[in-house]
């Protein structure tokens, strides 16, 4: 089969598109021939080892597939060969076909665009258990999301939308502004020094119940002070650079908190919780709720490209890589 091999730790430009054995589904696997396979951030920090899970090369990057079944692992239920799934990986998604564990694989409902699947499935159940598990989204509630035109940023968008609440997205410039109200954003805001009174201007005078923050850095700290009474800070991830810390005594005085969401824990701790809130994510692509503006790519050979764009912050959306 075809897969895009990393065979050192150079970043993105060094990957290569090679031919390599097909997997097997060993117990407890779902071997899947892949139809498309989402491209993000993540990939970019395998491709340079600094991603906290070590991938010794060669490996091939990629994280999120769908696809379809084309063979069960032994003591594997609930599937069947032909079903169109999607799947959760820890590499080697970025290939012809992927095994990945069953618990890690969900059904596709009738009429779920597999590239929109796809191009949301990590980043969408990111935003979904952040907002549901960790921030207790509800109705009639005000969340700022940061870095809000990418993957986590549309999708923590729509999601949050989905659940009831008003939306107040923040950006780095106009195109982008513009990305996060066509997804449904009720306002977009551009980083500056002035971000707590615009929010406050967009928010009928008052500050946000959630932050949802995938970027950390400069934008932390004042978004911080962005909380009402009982806020709650979901911090996602640091694709700013820069890990912020929170005043003790800020969070004190308004009864605020700050959560931390890694996927990876409903991965590995509480894969029941992950099924529901996949259900909840697919269920929205199909209805058409959560579709964020994908960038499908033809060719293996074009991921190291938009790989580079994620990189250096150009990426508006989701970029998806079609195998079949």
């Amino acid at each position: 089969m075809r897969a895009l091999i990393c065979s050192k730790h150079d970043g993105p430009s060094s990957l290569r598109v090679a031919e390599m054995d097909r997997p097997v589904a060993s117990n407890g696997e779902v071997l899947i021939q892949v139809i498309a396979a989402g491209i993000s951030f993540v990939d970019v920090l395998m491709s340079r080892n600094k991603h906290q899970n070590k991938h010794e090369p060669p490996f091939s990057t990629g994280m999120e597939v769908v696809g379809t079944v084309a063979a069960l692992g032994p003591e594997v239920t609930g599937f069947s060969v032909g079903d169109r799934v999607a799947a959760l990986i820890y590499d080697g998604g970025h290939a012809e076909y992927v095994c990945a564990k069953s618990f890690e694989v969900f059904s596709l409902p009738e009429g779920c665009d597999p590239v929109q699947a796809a191009a949301v499935l990590s980043v969408a159940l990111t935003s979904e258990l952040a907002l549901v598990e960790k921030g207790q989204i509800k109705p009639g509630e005000t969340v700022l999301i940061s870095g809000a035109a990418g993957g986590v940023g549309l999708t923590g968008v729509q999601l949050a939308k989905y659940h009831g609440a008003k939306v107040i997205a923040a950006v780095s410039d106009t195109a982008k502004a513009d990305a996060t109200r066509a997804a449904g954003a009720d306002a977009a805001i551009i980083y500056g020094p002035d971000l707590r009174d615009r929010v406050k201007e967009a928010n009928e005078g008052r500050d946000v119940d959630i932050v949802l923050d995938p970027v950390g850095g400069d934008f932390a700290e004042t978004a911080a002070h962005c909380l009402d009474w009982d806020g709650r800070y979901l911090i996602i991830g640091f694709a700013g650079g820069g890990i912020p810390a929170f005043a003790a005594n800020r969070l004190l005085v308004k009864n605020r908190s700050v959560h931390g969401m890694v996927l990876g824990y409903y991965r590995w701790h509480k894969p029941e919780r992950l099924a529901i809130a996949a259900k909840v994510v697919m269920d929205a692509v199909a209805k058409g709720a959560l579709k964020v503006p994908a960038q499908p790519l033809d060719d293996l050979a074009a991921v190291p490209g938009a790989l580079e764009q994620i990189e250096n912050r150009s990426m508006i959306g989701k970029a998806v890589v079609k195998l079949s």
